[in-house]
């Protein structure tokens, strides 16, 4: 995911700008924490992280060409890219903007290339949405449930804060790479091109329309969901200050720094797992939820002896155990029926059975599970994490087993 990312914004910046910023670009987003250091969860942010800029280049090839072709690729990027996650609606309209808003918008519309564009997305998400009808809306439901009218001021700056707090590595980066600082002169700047212009304009809508309309829509920002939206800020970067001078002593530069960087990282690779586990033993990634898998198996084994058909928990616990566990059950995840749509909810659960679980401390769910299944056996299990001859402290569960046909 990360060299479709790199190698897509590289050709990005190769038609935005010329071949020696380009590639000081790259460099300068090889430092970004979002390609190394936050990479080791792969959810639907990190392929948008991959999808977004292909999108987007399928776009610039489709506006310079403007022939069916170009426009079935633009559509295919395009429905790839929303079956991924919703908010690529958000570079559609970036995309949309951009081409109304340019001086060849005429010649673009005449084209066969936005309407087999707008024909293969659709195709291609039309099986999505007759599921989408069939369960009731349940993914746009879920949607809903993100919006709400608790502290989205404090949201939108907290925002801010984490992504700007990402750029730190790269700014410094290419500050080094560029010190001591170049400018041309006047008139010798590069002049905004045609691809420029429409990098800029989807880059600005990516950046800034999440802030725009958190407030006024009630939505609570989550950080997570920006992780994909600022892939284009060094190429934008570099067209905002054309007078700027790349020398290919600094591109040298930016390549070494990344170089230095890249080989830190190698050589912590085997420390630091062990170094934070020590640490942090129950923290993030080292929660023993997976632990919890096996032994929920083994219970609901010993009893009725045939595979666990459900888990019912939060969504951490439960896909844990949806993954981790052999018999690989279905879950029933954060007690909301239009955020399980696979399930015939509570019927299914009362015919096939299910374990539920929960974290000890966690009143929330505790009280749901047992409003699901009042007269359901209760145990208490304790599982602890194991790592280089490390053990984390034990976690103790709350489970709710039943029966088929309770």
């Amino acid at each position: 995911m990360v060299a479709i990312s790199l190698i897509s914004v590289y050709f990005i910046g190769r038609r935005a700008l010329d071949a020696r910023r380009a590639t000081f670009a790259i460099f300068v987003l090889m430092l970004y924490p979002l390609f190394h250091l936050n990479s080791d969860r792969y959810n639907c942010y990190q392929v948008l992280l991959a999808l977004l800029p292909l999108l987007v280049l399928a776009f610039l090839n489709a506006f310079e060409r403007r022939t069916a072709g170009s426009g079935v690729l633009l559509g295919l990027a395009a429905g790839a890219a929303t079956l991924t996650n919703y908010s690529v609606l958000i570079c559609v309209v970036g995309i949309g903007l951009a081409a109304v808003l340019h001086r060849d918008r005429r010649r673009f519309f005449t084209s066969p290339s936005p309407y087999w564009a707008t024909a293969v997305c659709f195709l291609a998400l039309s099986p999505h949405l007759v599921w989408l009808v069939n369960r009731n809306y349940s993914s746009l439901r879920w949607v809903e449930a993100q919006i709400t009218g608790e502290s989205t001021a404090e949201s939108v700056l907290h925002y801010l804060y984490d992504h700007a707090f990402l750029f730190i590595m790269p700014l410094v980066g290419a500050a080094l790479a560029l010190w001591p600082i170049r400018w041309s002169g006047a008139g010798k700047e590069r002049k905004l091109t045609s691809p420029a212009f429409l990098v800029l304009v989807i880059g600005a809508v990516l950046v800034c329309s999440p802030l725009l309309l958190a407030i006024p829509l009630h939505v609570h920002l989550k950080s997570d969901w920006g992780k994909s939206l600022f892939f284009l800020v060094p190429i934008m970067a570099l067209l905002l200050v054309p007078r700027l001078r790349i020398t290919r002593r600094a591109v040298a530069s930016s390549a070494l720094i990344v170089g230095v960087w890249l080989l830190l990282m190698v050589v912590a690779a085997p420390v630091y797992p062990w170094l934070s586990f020590r640490v942090r033993p129950n923290a993030g990634s080292y929660h023993p939820f997976s632990e919890i898998a096996p032994e929920v198996t083994r219970l609901w084994r010993e009893r009725y002896n045939s595979p666990l058909p459900l888990v019912v928990s939060r969504f951490s616990v439960a896909a844990a155990v949806v993954f981790y566990s052999p018999d690989h059950p279905r879950m029933y995840a954060d007690f909301n029926p239009d955020h399980n749509p696979w399930l015939d909810y509570p019927t299914e659960l009362h015919r096939k059975g299910f374990v539920g679980v929960c974290v000890e401390d966690d009143e929330y769910c505790t009280t749901e599970l047992d409003k699901i299944a009042p007269n359901a056996e209760r145990l208490i299990i304790g599982v602890s994490r194991k790592f280089a001859g490390m053990s984390g402290n034990i976690v103790k569960a709350q489970v709710r087993i039943v029966g088929p046909g309770s």
